[in-house]
């Protein structure tokens, strides 16, 4: 790469008003240095940007355990024979990875999914209103909890679907709690990855959600959404994982987590009949996720029939959240 390219009008306009500042008294020199630190900054950018890029379409995955560079479709390396599952495979979720150090590849694809379909919504708010706090019945119309049969203002009828709930899991009612959701299962979700592995992680997160969400829909009318059923139960599922390992790095984790667990009794006992927030999915995550952090091993699935079984179960819960927002495009689409 040519360390001195030639000029372009950019760098001659900066010169032009240097060479101005000069002639009447002021420090043009200090302006050239400034444009010449920013170009330099411009420019590292664009190299880092052109890396990331790079790594999404490598034909390569890098072993967690030896380093060695193995074909991406490969499930076990042939140097080391480790299981492959947890290493950053290119494509969308290796991208997430390098914007936001620290996600796992189930992590950031939650994450962009939510994202997704958060913006969807600030879109389509826009029919009623705009703004970043969603309107009862465009929640409705992009999959909330709704237990009951209730009437949409075109006429529709709708609520008690089985894809209701599945679809809470991912939507959020505002700005504010997309944003504080985000951030915990980006941190929380990064120690569960790597304590479970992809695989499990995704289960263990998708059944903390769907808990939360029968537990709060199935004994009672309600209009739900949001993450929080599946995060709580992240908090559950980590504090009686350290809880049932013990040890130093089982005393750490568990005091992280009663952190957490601190806050949410707080946080439910200063707003339980104030605010709309769902504590029923809240209690309903958080207890499904300690079961799980009890009765589920830590680390990759040994065995070829337990691997099996994981990725069964992994599959699974991808054609069931697939399912449910086919299913809300095909209501959206029928009443627009």
């Amino acid at each position: 790469m040519d360390e001195n390219p030639a000029p372009d009008w950019k760098d001659k306009a900066v010169g032009l008003l240097a060479g101005a500042m000069d002639a009447v008294g002021l420090n043009g020199r200090r302006l050239l240095w400034k444009w010449g630190q920013r170009k330099r900054m411009m420019g590292e950018a664009g190299m880092r940007a052109e890396q990331m890029l790079r790594s999404t379409q490598t034909p390569h995955k890098m072993c967690p355990e030896c380093r060695a560079l193995v074909p991406r479709s490969a499930s076990k390396c042939p140097e080391c024979e480790s299981d492959l599952s947890r290493a950053s495979t290119p494509g969308v979720g290796r991208l997430a990875s390098n914007l936001l150090p620290g996600m796992r590849s189930a992590v950031s694809l939650i994450l962009l999914v939510n994202g997704f379909w958060f913006l969807l919504m600030v879109l389509a708010q826009r029919k009623f209103g705009g703004g970043f706090s969603f309107h009862p019945e465009l929640l409705v119309r992009f999959g909330s909890g709704l237990s009951r049969p209730a009437m949409l203002s075109n006429g529709a009828i709708t609520g008690g679907e089985w894809w209701r709930l599945v679809t809470p899991i991912f939507l959020h009612g505002g700005l504010f709690h997309f944003f504080m959701n985000s951030l915990v299962l980006l941190r929380l979700g990064a120690i569960g990855e790597d304590l479970f592995g992809t695989q499990k992680f995704w289960v263990l997160y998708l059944s903390c959600g769907l808990t939360g969400s029968l537990v709060s829909q199935l004994p009672r009318s309600v209009n739900t959404v949001g993450a929080s059923g599946a995060i709580f139960g992240l908090v559950g599922l980590l504090l009686c994982y350290a809880w049932r390992v013990g040890g130093r790095v089982g005393q750490t984790l568990r005091g992280a987590m009663m952190q957490y667990v601190v806050f949410m009794v707080i946080l439910t006992a200063l707003t339980w009949g104030k605010l709309a927030i769902d504590h029923r999915n809240h209690i309903g995550g958080f207890v499904c996720g300690a079961v799980l952090g009890w009765i589920v091993p830590g680390g990759e699935p040994q065995g070829k029939a337990e691997r099996n079984a994981w990725q069964f179960a992994a599959l699974a819960g991808v054609l069931l959240v697939l399912a449910a927002f086919a299913k809300t495009a095909l209501f959206g689409a029928a009443n627009p």
